[in-house]
Parts: structure tokens; sequence; C-alpha cells
């Protein structure tokens, strides 16, 4: 394996602070940080996915705090389905009130963002 020269090392510190800011983007005017969680027990494995990110289960990972899984996103203003991918397995979210049929023969959960 060769050593990494300076200019590389460089270049990967640019990358890296670029994605941090990403992550750390703040709301604009239409947006608003939204925060998904979930008890479930150790070493679960969390996603959430809906209409926000093109239904994709493994974008959104949700982080494990003590028996508490979470993860805050940004999302736009309006009305947004989503579910829960618990270990492989697609749940509605058992603390949102609000659920629509979909086209699959069951529901999805509902956010609405004001």
């Amino acid at each position: 394996m060769k050593p990494i020269k300076k200019t590389e090392k460089k270049t990967v510190k640019k990358a890296a602070k670029k994605a941090a800011k990403t992550v750390k983007k703040k709301p604009g005017k239409d947006e608003k940080l939204v925060r998904f969680q979930i008890q479930a027990d150790a070493g679960s494995e969390i996603f959430v996915a809906g209409s926000f990110n093109n239904w994709n289960p493994k974008e959104i990972k949700l982080r494990k705090f003590k028996d508490v899984y979470s993860a805050s996103i940004i999302l736009p203003k309006g009305r947004h389905e989503y579910k829960l991918i618990i270990n492989g397995v697609w749940c509605v979210d058992p603390n949102c009130d609000e659920w629509q049929p979909n086209s699959m023969g069951t529901i999805n959960s509902i956010i609405t963002v004001e």
C-alpha cells in the first residue's frame, strides 16, 4: 500500500468538511426539521423511507440512543407518506396518528409539515 500524499489528504479533508456541512444544513423558509423515532430492541436495524426520498429503504438510518432509535431530516412543507423498515420489515409508525391506504394493499404513515 502506498502512503497518502499531502495533496490527497487535503482533498479528503475538503470532501469530509463539505459532507459535514451538507448534513448540518439548516431548514429553509419552506422546510422543517422533523424527527422520526421509535423504541426497539437493542441490535435492531431501522430505516425510514417515504415519498420524501423515493422510498429508498437504506438511505435514512435511525441511530440508537439508549433504547430509542431516531433520525432527524429536513422535509419541505406538505404532506408526506412514509414507513419504517425494522430489521427488513416495512411497518407503519406506531407513534403516528394518521395513516393512508397505498397501492400495495397496505397502509402508510402520514406526516404533514406546516
